[in-house]
């Protein structure tokens, strides 16, 4: 089915969208966002993300694809920074995985064969998954501050909120980066 056409009730929907961003930045408190208001917002607003997603290429040069012509119409831009808040979402899930991790690497960090495995079990999440986190996300000591395209201004979030994730990030990528776990050190 193309998407490229426009929708019966767009003029509806793009009300819709300005209202989520108008609610989106209320969310903002003293300059940060929190996840839990986060989350709530993306449960909100699914169904607006769903006609979003599905109509982002309205007005495209190329039936059904993304050109230089859909990337500033709204439905491209709420589905971009929606999406974008959803990883924010999704990347927050680890904080209690990663707090019981941390007691975990406390006893095992004095037991060499134990602490390459909790290396080796760990290793996806912190040289992929939160890898952009670390170098991007972190630009400041008590900030994280998420890239979100089509946003006006920095999302951040106070540390605090992420600090199980940000201890996690510090004590992997320090052990890693420097014991036989690392790919790159072993061959040196």
């Amino acid at each position: 089915m193309s998407t490229s056409f426009l929708h019966p009730n767009r003029d509806l929907y793009l009300r819709e969208i300005e209202e989520a961003i108008e609610v989106l930045d209320g969310l903002n408190k003293d300059g940060f966002y929190n996840v839990p208001k986060i989350t709530w917002w993306i449960l909100k607003y699914e169904n607006l993300y769903d006609y979003s997603y599905n109509h982002r290429h309205v007005n495209s040069c190329f039936d059904g694809m993304s050109c230089c012509c859909t990337d500033k119409n709204p439905e491209s831009k709420f589905s971009s920074l929606y999406s974008s808040l959803e990883e924010v979402v999704d990347l927050y899930k680890h904080e209690k995985y990663f707090w019981e991790e941390l007691g975990v690497l406390e006893n095992v960090r004095d037991d060499p064969p134990a602490l390459m495995q909790w290396l080796k079990k760990n290793e996806k999440l912190g040289t992929e998954d939160y890898l952009l986190f670390w170098i991007d996300w972190l630009e400041e000591e008590d900030i994280v501050n998420p890239l979100i395209p089509h946003w006006q201004d920095e999302f951040k979030f106070k540390t605090e909120e992420w600090k199980n994730t940000i201890r996690f990030c510090e004590v992997f990528n320090e052990i890693y980066w420097t014991s036989d776990a690392c790919p790159e050190y072993k061959s040196k």
